[in-house]
């Protein structure tokens, strides 16, 4: 393949954030008194819209007022002191750009929750582009957040790699004709991502380095 750009999904591929989103989903629930739900339940949701998760979790099918606490939560808690950086991240980051390969993060959050994290773990000058949730009509797993991405680089789908720790990042990818990576720091175990057909599957993401010099190398 001729290797333009990546593309990464953010929460549980590049910075440790799934167990704080599963904490607020839970933190809403005990305070709005619903039933309690399945800590493991949730976390397979994550990556899905927050008004789709609340729908899936609560019996309301009017979430609005929830999403508005999520976020009003998320926005709060949306720091270095509440969520970890993955640790292979900027390394890797700096290996990629060095190889002139475009670089963007593709997310279900809204692009200024993505961004704001980004400047504080210094991530915003390694990206060409940050797609955000609002930004798109078809969220993962359809295929159009890569697709536009893709667009916005100027690239077809068939010339990247897309990076994610979920299965909704899988079938995005695929059904956007992209090679997909799935990373085990997030919501899917390796198990899933096989059963899948995930292209690749690795510890996290530094791997993707040996990959892309692999690749590179054969061009």
């Amino acid at each position: 393949m001729k290797l333009k750009a990546i593309l990464f999904d953010f929460d549980g591929t590049l910075v440790h954030s799934i167990d704080l989103l599963v904490k607020i989903f839970e933190e809403i629930l005990a305070e709005r008194k619903f039933p309690l739900v399945d800590t493991e339940k949730i976390r397979t949701l994550i990556g899905e819209p927050f008004e789709k998760i609340f729908r899936e979790i609560t019996p309301l099918e009017d979430v609005a007022e929830l999403v508005k606490d999520f976020r009003k939560k998320e926005d709060a808690r949306n720091n270095p002191a509440e969520i970890a950086i993955v640790a292979e991240t900027i390394p890797t980051l700096e290996f990629l750009r060095r190889q002139n390969l475009k670089l963007g993060v593709v997310s279900t959050k809204k692009r200024a929750v993505v961004l704001q994290l980004a400047r504080d773990y210094h991530l915003e000058k390694f990206f060409n582009l940050v797609v955000g949730g609002e930004e798109i009509e078809n969220p993962k797993p359809h295929p159009e957040p890569i697709l536009h991405a893709c667009e916005l680089l100027g690239i077809s789908p068939r010339e990247i790699l897309f990076v994610g720790d979920s299965l909704l990042d899988l079938q995005s990818a695929k059904a956007a004709g992209a090679i997909f990576v799935g990373v085990l720091t997030g919501v899917c175990a390796r198990e899933e991502f096989e059963k899948a057909r995930a292209d690749y599957i690795f510890s996290h993401v530094g791997e993707v380095v040996n990959l892309v010099r692999r690749v590179l190398n054969n061009k």
